[in-house]
């Protein structure tokens, strides 16, 4: 390989990262009650059960049933299926 295109290569590399950051890794405007982070409502999800707001991050999502859940709720789906068990 020419070494030309290596520093091509990495020029265009360089002006990647002088654009703008895409909106979805930017702080957004609501804050997630579970972890304090702050993210844009369109990246967000919402409890299956509570219907509370839960970043990217926090969500849980239960694979047999493709929902997704908040922590809390989660915990308590947890508690009570031990319970069932004990």
């Amino acid at each position: 390989m020419p070494w030309a295109l290596l520093d091509d290569s990495k020029e265009d590399a360089l002006s990647r990262d002088d654009a703008e950051t895409p909106w979805w890794l930017e702080a957004g405007t609501e804050t997630c009650q579970f972890c304090l982070r702050t993210f844009h409502y369109e990246a967000g999800y919402h409890c299956y059960h509570c219907d509370s707001p839960i970043c990217p991050v926090c969500v849980v999502e239960l694979h047999e049933t493709r929902q997704v859940s908040c922590p809390d709720c989660h915990a308590q789906a947890d508690a009570s299926n031990g319970d069932e068990s004990g």
